[in-house]
């Protein structure tokens, strides 16, 4: 995941989940750098991104 304001690359799971602060419960993750909350991806996004990562990882390896 990438925060949308620092731009800083982590993994989702190194994010802090459910701060407490956000009215209705917190569903987002906070960047572990900057703490600004981000939108969580949704399954669908995740899966994409997987088959991105995969090809890009695949392409490198022929050249």
């Amino acid at each position: 995941m990438i925060c949308g304001f620092c731009g800083f690359e982590f993994d989702e799971s190194d994010g802090k989940h459910g701060c407490g602060g956000c009215s209705g419960g917190c569903h987002n993750v906070h960047c572990p750098r900057c703490n600004y909350k981000n939108p969580a991806e949704s399954g669908v996004a995740k899966k994409i991104r997987g088959i991105f990562e995969k090809y890009t990882q695949h392409k490198g390896e022929e050249g």
